[in-house]
């Protein structure tokens, strides 16, 4: 009998103990107050004289276009993760003063445009949102220029509206191959998750964190001015930016390539910065040679933010490719 009232009393600590732990993650999140969550410029100053919003089946997405009557090719620049139109600062206006029309924007939960936790922020999805932007601007076909996150966007997109293609421009791209990836990641629908992780973001990301992050993207650092973190810093903190981002993390397993490389066959520039410690040559090896027209160049003394790093000759270089396959398609 006494074994009996000795077990029971371990099982009821026991259940104690679960109990309060059970308690401890559900209400604690919701104790801790949330760090920064809004940067202190309005995001009105923020919008450029050829910026503007498109309503995408009720999503507010922000745009940049110049040349819209321009009867050459149209190129399209898509950010990587944490970017937004103000990554292409040095290379828009170059592209557009040779006559192109050029195409920006803030990706879904990026930048200025619509941000929160229940939309799909996978790269299937962002593709599906890009081709529907490019549609309300009349934008039949077009080149593409991706950075990191971008290209993966960006190759979706080829792979789902392949007629829509005119080339292809990876820039440091950052592309999974690995199908079977898990994440444990949808443990964030579960809401005081979800609250913990707004509480770490919004205490983690702050402008001198951004700055740092800025820095060991880079192999020339001096680029890193309070100038350029303010625009970065500024176009990441609004909205309901904490929940997209986890959002992206709770949509990761759905971004892998899982479509055969092969079947691109649009002319494709791939360039990559030698020093380029996020993404290193050997996780561009892995992709690079599936695409059979690609061609692929090393820029030495360049980091993961190469169009930046060296905006002159990258513009060279994606010009240089861009006029030749113009100039076969007329037949000159």
């Amino acid at each position: 009998m006494g074994k009996f009232w000795r077990s029971h009393r371990a099982l009821r600590i026991l259940s104690y103990i679960v109990l309060a732990f059970l308690l401890l993650v559900c209400v604690l999140p919701y104790l801790i107050p949330l760090g920064e969550t809004q940067t202190k410029i309005s995001p009105d100053d923020l919008i450029s004289e050829h910026g503007r919003f498109l309503d995408i089946d009720g999503v507010r997405i922000y745009v940049e276009e110049q040349n819209p009557e321009s009867a050459q090719a149209t190129i399209v620049f898509i950010h990587g993760f944490g970017g937004s139109t103000f990554s292409w600062r040095h290379n828009v206006p170059f592209f557009a003063s040779q006559g192109y029309r050029v195409v920006s924007l803030d990706m879904k939960g990026f930048g200025l445009s619509y941000k929160d936790f229940a939309s799909d922020y996978s790269h299937p999805a962002q593709a599906r949102l890009l081709a529907e932007v490019l549609a309300t601007l009349g934008v039949d076909q077009a080149y593409f220029v991706g950075h990191s996150m971008g290209t993966s966007v960006m190759l979706h997109f080829a792979h789902l509206y392949p007629e829509r293609v005119l080339g292809l421009i990876s820039v440091d791209g950052a592309v999974n191959l690995d199908e079977g990836a898990t994440y444990p990641s949808t443990l964030l629908n579960f809401g005081p998750f979800r609250r913990a992780g707004e509480v770490f973001l919004t205490r983690y990301v702050t402008k001198e964190r951004v700055g740092q992050i800025l820095k060991s993207a880079c192999y020339h650092q001096d680029i890193v001015t309070a100038e350029v973190v303010d625009g970065y810093y500024n176009r990441l903190v609004i909205g309901q930016w904490a929940q997209s981002l986890l959002a992206m993390t709770r949509d990761m397993s759905k971004n892998s390539i899982t479509f055969p490389l092969e079947d691109i066959t649009f002319p494709t520039l791939i360039l990559w910065g030698e020093n380029d410690t996020w993404v290193k040559r050997t996780d561009i090896d892995k992709w690079k040679d599936e695409i059979p027209s690609a061609e692929f160049h090393a820029i030495p003394e360049a980091g993961h933010l190469l169009m930046e790093e060296n905006p002159e000759l990258f513009n060279n270089m994606v010009l240089a490719f861009i006029e030749s396959h113009e100039n076969n398609i007329l037949g000159t």
